[in-house]
C-alpha cells in the first residue's frame, strides 16, 4: 500500500528483497516501521497542500460541527469561513473557531465574568437614574443643608460614537509602547513592526480579541486606516482586550482612591464628556500609562488632566468653562445661602461626633483603635532603618557592584543538546545532495571527494544508523545506472568508508583549519582595513607548530617556550616542559586528541570569545560540556545550538545554563546542579574533569586613584569568585568521595591567581606563556587559540 501511494524506490527495494522470515525479529519490524514512516512523511512533505479536498472531507464526508484552528493567526479558519459562506455544503451549522480569537468560546468562560468586565467599562450613571433602576431596600437619611447652587460642572459636549480607527490605533501604539503620534495611521502593521513577526502576530491576535470575526484576513498588510474601514461598525463600545488593559491600568498604576468608575464620573462632571467620548479618552490614557504607581490623588488628577488635554488636542475639541445650575428641589430654591467655611465647620463637627461614638463603642468592646496605627508606626520605623541600611550599602559598594551580583541561575532554563546522530545524518544528506547537484550541473572543476573537515566531523559522529543511511544512498545512486552520477557515488562511498573505519573509535579533536596572520591596509583616504589572511609559509597548523618550535637563534630557546621557576625565584627556559607542550600541539594537528568520557565546565564563552572556541574543540573530541552565560536568551540558545550541530561528536553533550559568576548564590546552585543526582533538584550527576573559568568583566582605564564599583565587580568575577567556584567544586568532590586530584583546572592567563597545586605547575605555565604573549602580542588571535587549546592537550592525564 505504501509503495502504491508513494512509488518510493526505497520501499520497492524492501519489497524486492522480501522473504518469508522478514518479520520474524523485533529488530526487523522496528526497521521496517521506521522506513515506512519516513517514506510516507517524505511523500507528504513533498506533495502540494490539498486544502480544498481536506475541507470537503471535513465538512461533507465527516460532517464536523466544530472546526478549531491552533496557530498564531486565523488563516485556515478564515478560509473555511469563506468556503462555508460562498459554497454552503449543508444546512448543518459549523462553528469555525480560532484558539486565540475565540478563546472564551473554546474554554467556556463563564458569562458572569464577561458581564463583570462590561460593567467595569460602563460610565457612572447619574444619581437619579441609579435610584430609579435599583429597588429601595434600605432608606438612608442624610442631613439636608440648604444651598443656593449645586457644585460647578462643565457644559456637556456632543457625544460622538467611538470609531474603529481609535481602537486600532491605540492597540498598535500600546503593544509597541509608542505614543499615538509615533504610529502613523497611513502605515501597515507589518511596516510599523519592521519585520518583527512575533510582535506583528501579537497585535493581530489582540485585534481579534477586541473585534472578533470582523478583523479581515491579512490584517497586517493593510494600513491602519484601511484596516479600520474593513472592520467597519462594531457597536461603538470597548472590547475585551481594551477593557482588561484599562482595568489593569487603574488597579496597578492609580492610588487606592482612584478607580475607573470614579474617573468616568470626573470626566463627565468636570470635562463634560459623554460615555463614548470617555471611551475614546481612556484609549488615549492607555498610551500614556505612568511608569509606576502614582503616589496620591493629586498626582492621579494631574495625570487624568494631562490625558484629557491630549485627547482634546487629538479630537480637536475644547472644554467649556464650569457652570452652575439652580437646585432641583423646589424647597431648596428659596433657601438662604451658606458659605463654604460654614459647611466645612459643620462637617468637622459631625465627623468629631462620629469619632467619639466609635471610641466609646471600642472601649466597651475592649478594642484598642490605635493598635493598627502603632503597628504601622513600628513598620514605618523598621522600613526607615532598612532603607538607611540599603542606602549605606549602595553608597559603599555602588550600583554597578550591587546590580552585578544579582543571581541568574535557573535549572529550569537549562538547554540540553545531545542529538549528534541526527545532525550527522543531516550533514551526510547535504553532502550527498551537493554532490548530486554538482553532477547534474556538469561541474567537473573539482575532484569528486569530500573536504577533510567534513570527513572528520562524520568520523566523530559515526553510528550504525548513519552507515545504513549512506549505504541506502549508495544503493539508490547505483540503481539509477547513470554515468553522470559516478562522482556523487564516489563521494558517498568515501563518506561510507570513512565512517565505517571509525565506527568503533572514540571521537578526536583535530585542528584542520589553516593558520592566519593579521593584515592591515591603509587606504588613500586614511581608512584602516584589517583582515586575517592565510600565512604563505605555513599552510597548516602542523607547519605552524614546527616553525614555532625552532630556536630564534643558535643556542636560544624556541619562539614559544615554557619556563621553570627555581628555588631562588628565578625563571629560565625548560626544555622538558616545552617539549611536552609541543608534543601536545603536534598531537592536536596529527592523530587528534580525544575527550571521550571527560566532563568540562566553561564559564564566559560568548560569541567570538576564546571560551567559545575551546567549547567547540571539546565537543568535537566527545566531551560533555556545561556552558554558562550571563546573556541567556533566544539568540544565545541559537548560537550554542548551531555550535553543537557543527562540532558535537558522538557521546558529546552540551548543557547551557544562565549564570552570573559574580553571584555567590549562583556558584552554589551551579555546583549543586552539576553534582546532584538526576531527579533530585534537577541535577546532572556529573563529575568535572576540567574547569575553565573564562567569565570576565571589562574594566578599562581603572587605576589606584579611580577604582570604581565596576572595578570591584571585575575583581569579584575574575578573582574572588574563581577561587570560590574552585573551592565549592573541591568541597563537593570530597563530600561525594570523588578524587579531587584528578580534576584539571585551567585558569585564565590574567590576572595572577597564585599557585594551584603543590608543584606550582600553574605558575610555571602562566609565566612562560605570558612571556611568549608579550613578545607575540601583534600576532593572530588564531595563534592564541591554538595555545589555549594545547594547554588541555599538554596537561591531559595529570
Amino acid at each position: 500500500m505504501v509503495h502504491n501511494i508513494t512509488q518510493s524506490p526505497v520501499v520497492a527495494s524492501v519489497l524486492g528483497s522480501w522473504t518469508d522470515d522478514a518479520m520474524d525479529s523485533d529488530d526487523s519490524v522496528a526497521r521496517l516501521a521506521a522506513t515506512l514512516l519516513v517514506e510516507l512523511l517524505a511523500y507528504q512533505f513533498a506533495s502540494p497542500v490539498q486544502w480544498i479536498d481536506t475541507q470537503d472531507v471535513l465538512l461533507n464526508r465527516l460532517g464536523v460541527s466544530r472546526l478549531v484552528e491552533v496557530g498564531a493567526s486565523p488563516v485556515l479558519s478564515g478560509m473555511s469561513a469563506k468556503t462555508l459562506k460562498n459554497q454552503p455544503r449543508s444546512s448543518k451549522r459549523v462553528d469555525v473557531l480560532h484558539v486565540e480569537r475565540d478563546r472564551d468560546a473554546l474554554y467556556f468562560i463563564q458569562q458572569d465574568v464577561e458581564v463583570a468586565e462590561r460593567m467595569i467599562s460602563q460610565p457612572a450613571q447619574p444619581e437619579q437614574q441609579v435610584q430609579q433602576a435599583q429597588p429601595a431596600t434600605v432608606a438612608v437619611v442624610e442631613p439636608v443643608v440648604p444651598v443656593a447652587q449645586s457644585p460647578a460642572s462643565a457644559a456637556p459636549l456632543v457625544d460622538v460614537p467611538l470609531q474603529a480607527l481609535d481602537v486600532v490605533h491605540t492597540i498598535v501604539a500600546h503593544t509597541t509602547k509608542r505614543s499615538l503620534a509615533d504610529v502613523p495611521p497611513q502605515k501597515s502593521i507589518k511596516t510599523l513592526m519592521g519585520g518583527k513577526s512575533t510582535l506583528q502576530n501579537e497585535i493581530v491576535g489582540d485585534l481579534h480579541k477586541e473585534f472578533g470575526s470582523k478583523v479581515p484576513d491579512k490584517a497586517e498588510d493593510l494600513s491602519l486606516h484601511d484596516l479600520a474601514a474593513a472592520i467597519g461598525t462594531f457597536g461603538g463600545n470597548l472590547g475585551k482586550h481594551t477593557q482588561s488593559h484599562l482595568a489593569r491600568l487603574f488597579s496597578n498604576k492609580m492610588p487606592g482612591g482612584i478607580s475607573l468608575s470614579s474617573s468616568r464620573s470626573t470626566l463627565q462632571s468636570v470635562y463634560g464628556l459623554g460615555p463614548h467620548r470617555q471611551d475614546a479618552l481612556l484609549l488615549v490614557a492607555l498610551t500614556m500609562e505612568p511608569a509606576s504607581r502614582l503616589s496620591g490623588d493629586a498626582e492621579a488628577k494631574a495625570w487624568l488632566d494631562s490625558v484629557a488635554q491630549a485627547y482634546a488636542a487629538k479630537a480637536g475639541i475644547s472644554y467649556a468653562a464650569a457652570t452652575t445650575s439652580a437646585g432641583s428641589s423646589g424647597s431648596q430654591a428659596g433657601a438662604p445661602a451658606i458659605s463654604s467655611a460654614e459647611m466645612e465647620k459643620m462637617q468637622q463637627k459631625q465627623h468629631e461626633h462620629i469619632r467619639q461614638q466609635i471610641q466609646v463603642l471600642a472601649r466597651y468592646a475592649g478594642i484598642d483603635p490605635r493598635e493598627g496605627a502603632r503597628l504601622a508606626e513600628d513598620e514605618k520605623t523598621r522600613a526607615a532603618e532598612m532603607q538607611a541600611k540599603l542606602d549605606g550599602i549602595s553608597a559603599e559598594f555602588g550600583d554597578e557592584l550591587i546590580d552585578g551580583v544579582q543571581p541568574r541561575f535557573d535549572a529550569n532554563k537549562a538547554r540540553h543538546f545531545e542529538s549528534s546522530w541526527n545532525w550527522a545524518r543531516q550533514e551526510a544528506y547535504e553532502l550527498t545532495q551537493k554532490a548530486i547537484v554538482s553532477c547534474t550541473a556538469g561541474s567537473t572543476t573539482k575532484s569528486a571527494s569530500a573536504d577533510e573537515a567534513a570527513l572528520q566531523r562524520l568520523r566523530n559522529r559515526s553510528s550504525p544508523g548513519l552507515l545504513q543511511m549512506l549505504a541506502g544512498s549508495l544503493s539508490i545512486l547505483k540503481a539509477a545506472n547513470d554515468k553522470a552520477l559516478d562522482p556523487a557515488i564516489q563521494v558517498v562511498s568515501q563518506l561510507h568508508d570513512a565512517c565505517s573505519q571509525s565506527l568503533a573509535q572514540s571521537p578526536v579533536y583535530r585542528e584542520l583549519s589553516a593558520p592566519t596572520g593579521p593584515q592591515v591596509d591603509i587606504g588613500p583616504d586614511g581608512t584602516v582595513l584589517y583582515a586575517e589572511v592565510p600565512r604563505s609559509d605555513e599552510p597548516s597548523f602542523a607547519a605552524f607548530v614546527e616553525h614555532m618550535r625552532q630556536p630564534t637563534a643558535p643556542g636560544m630557546p624556541p619562539h614559544i617556550h615554557l619556563k621553570k621557576r627555581y628555588e631562588s625565584g628565578s625563571m629560565s627556559h625548560s626544555a622538558e616542559l616545552s617539549s611536552m607542550y609541543y608534543e601536545g600541539l603536534s598531537e592536536i594537528c596529527g592523530s587528534g586528541l580525544s575527550f571521550a568520557g571527560k566532563t568540562a565546565l566553561v564559564t564566559g564563552c560568548g560569541r567570538g570569545s576564546i571560551g567559545a572556541d575551546i567549547v567547540s574543540r571539546l565537543l568535537s573530541g566527545g566531551a560533555r560540556v556545561i556552558v554558562t552565560t550571563s546573556s541567556y536568551g533566544y539568540k544565545t540558545s541559537l548560537f550554542f545550538g548551531d555550535m553543537y550541530r557543527t562540532h558535537g561528536a558522538g557521546g558529546s553533550e552540551l548543557i547551557v545554563v544562565p549564570f552570573n559568576q559574580a553571584s555567590t548564590s549562583d556558584i552554589k546552585q551551579l555546583v549543586d546542579f552539576i553534582y546532584s543526582k538526576p531527579g533530585s533538584a534537577k541535577g546532572l550527576g556529573w563529575d568535572l574533569d576540567y574547569v575553565i573559568p573564562f567569565a570576565a568583566v571589562s574594566d578599562i582605564g581603572s587605576f589606584a586613584t579611580n577604582l570604581s564599583s565596576r572595578s570591584e565587580l571585575a575583581q569579584r568575577v575574575q578573582l574572588t569568585n574563581v577561587l570560590r567556584l574552585l573551592g565549592a567544586i573541591k568541597d563537593t568532590k570530597e563530600q561525594l568521595g570523588f578524587n579531587t586530584r584528578a580534576s584539571l583546572v585551567v585558569l585564565p592567563l590574567s590576572p595572577n591567581h597564585g599557585d594551584f597545586g603543590g608543584d606550582g605547575l600553574y605558575s610555571e605555565c602562566k609565566l612562560g606563556l605570558e612571556s611568549a604573549f608579550n613578545r607575540w602580542e601583534s600576532e593572530s588571535w588564531q595563534d592564541y587559540l591554538s595555545i589555549a587549546g594545547a594547554i588541555i592537550g599538554w596537561t591531559r592525564g595529570t
